[in-house]
């Protein structure tokens, strides 16, 4: 496997019992997203209720950003 960087926009959220916390990552997230747009997309999620974890229902948002994971190869 070749040397890889790889972009990810990750999403983290509060749930219904303190200290659980809940994230989800895309990759491919466009160059140009902005702050605004990421933040309506999470309110979304949260209004609609659309996910449940082992902390229960999602409520508030913790963060997001971008993350950038590299693999560098030791063994060819």
């Amino acid at each position: 496997m070749a040397d890889t960087t790889s972009l990810y926009l990750q999403l983290s959220f509060h749930t219904e019992t303190a200290g659980k916390d809940y994230s989800m990552s895309f990759r491919y997230p466009q160059a140009d997203v902005e702050a605004a747009t990421v933040d309506t997309l999470m309110d979304l999620i949260i209004a609609k209720n659309i996910i449940t974890t082992l902390g229960g229902a999602l409520t508030t948002i913790k963060d997001a950003g971008i993350v950038t994971r590299e693999f560098l190869d030791l063994v060819v």
